[in-house]
Formats: structure tokens, C-alpha cells, sequence
């Protein structure tokens, strides 16, 4: 009888353990790697969504890069023309949104926060959902990107 309550002791454990490791709405329900060794690397913009529509990305290339001590920087390119901003980087306490903010070069100061929800973040790819209202009008995007 001891052994049973030490099994069954051992399998609720498991389960607790196991089922809170999917915080993520779209996964993975299980990793051994941290989430902040899942979210930094380089990323690059693969597909955006507005309100359900896939937007055309063509002839623009969107790169994240994210340290580890919460620092990095974002590149826009359209054609031959490429913008760089410095920028900072944090989760929100519950691990659950991440939190942005970014400086041009020229500029001395970084601007306000601006805060997605994580809704999928693998060691490969993280989607990301904004929800914004302005003027009644709430636009909702999902960014999707993959690791380099």
C-alpha cells in the first residue's frame, strides 16, 4: 500500500508539473529549454496578420535580434533602403507578453513600451498577437517569425 501512494504520489506530481508547461496558446506544452533561451536569437518576420488577413510582405525583409540581458535591435528593409533601432526587450511577470521598446540612432532617449501577447514560442518560431483600439476602431495582429 506504502508503494501505491509513493507511485501515485509520483504520477499527480508529473501531471501538475507537465500540465502547467503549456502557458503558451498555440504551444509547445512541454520544453526543457527557459523562455528566455527560446526567445533570444535572431528573428525574422515570415507572415503578418491584420484582423485575418494575410498581409503581403513582399520586397520587405523584418529582423529582430534579442540578447539574452534584454537588449537588441530591430531592421526594416524596403528595396535598398534599411532602417536599424536599438531597442529593449522584457517579459511582463506571468511570462505571458513580451514587452518592446525602441530608440532610433538618432535619438537619445527610447520611447513607451508596446506589449504583445505570446501566443506560440518555440526554440523556432514566435507568434506574437497586438491588440490595439484607436478611434473605436480595434485592430488585431499576429506576427509570426522563425528563428535564424
Amino acid at each position: 500500500m506504502k508503494k501505491f501512494a509513493i507511485i501515485l504520489s509520483i504520477f499527480i506530481a508529473t501531471t501538475m508539473i507537465l500540465s502547467s508547461c503549456g502557458k503558451y496558446e498555440e504551444g509547445p506544452s512541454f520544453t526543457l529549454l527557459s523562455k528566455t533561451a527560446r526567445v533570444t536569437g535572431v528573428w525574422t518576420v515570415t507572415e503578418v496578420t491584420v484582423n485575418g488577413t494575410v498581409e503581403d510582405l513582399e520586397g520587405m525583409v523584418m529582423k529582430t535580434t534579442l540578447e539574452k540581458d534584454g537588449t537588441g535591435t530591430m531592421s526594416m528593409t524596403w528595396s535598398e533602403f534599411t532602417f536599424t533601432f536599438d531597442l529593449e526587450w522584457e517579459f511582463d511577470d506571468a511570462k505571458e507578453n513580451l514587452r518592446t521598446r525602441t530608440k532610433a540612432a538618432d535619438e537619445t532617449e527610447f520611447g513607451d513600451w508596446e506589449e504583445g501577447e505570446i501566443i506560440r514560442l518555440t526554440n523556432s518560431e514566435c507568434w506574437v498577437r497586438t491588440v490595439e483600439t484607436e478611434g473605436g476602431v480595434t485592430v488585431t495582429t499576429i506576427s509570426k517569425m522563425t528563428k535564424e
